[in-house]
């Protein structure tokens, strides 16, 4: 998975593929973006992305936990090992695979991260939106 971040305009891409692809809109802050072979989705994209990003039913906790990691990261101005000095208990390999969406966290994980990190809103992750919660 590739996720791309601009803290500038607070705007999200989500890749699960590398590969050709177009954009079509599903609203007027999301774009899904479909593969040129096979119009499989590929991706998304999030326009004010730390509020879309988590209300959509689109990513799964595990995609929300590594775009919440990036979009902290990135208004940290922190680099992703410094990131990972800034979390106890954790290797900057591990950091790498959290933000990836390689790894699932255990909770003991989240626990370091949310202590590391105390302004960010990791209730987030889990948030259904209320297409979903209907």
């Amino acid at each position: 998975m590739i996720i791309f971040y601009d803290h500038d305009r607070d705007y999200a891409e989500v890749f699960f593929k590398k590969e050709e692809n177009y954009g079509e809109p599903l609203s007027d802050a999301v774009t899904v973006f479909k593969s040129e072979k096979n119009d499989k989705i590929v991706g998304y994209g999030f326009e004010e992305a730390s509020r879309y990003l988590f209300d959509s039913d689109l990513l799964s906790p595990s995609v929300k936990l590594a775009a919440l990691l990036k979009i902290v990261r990135a208004k940290h101005g922190l680099t992703q090992e410094q990131a990972a000095e800034k979390i106890r208990d954790i290797t900057f390999r591990h950091y790498q695979r959290l933000e990836s969406g390689e790894e699932n966290p255990t909770l003991s994980t989240v626990e370091s991260v949310m202590v590391a990190f105390p302004e960010a809103d990791f209730s987030l992750i889990l948030k259904q939106s209320h297409k979903a919660a209907s």
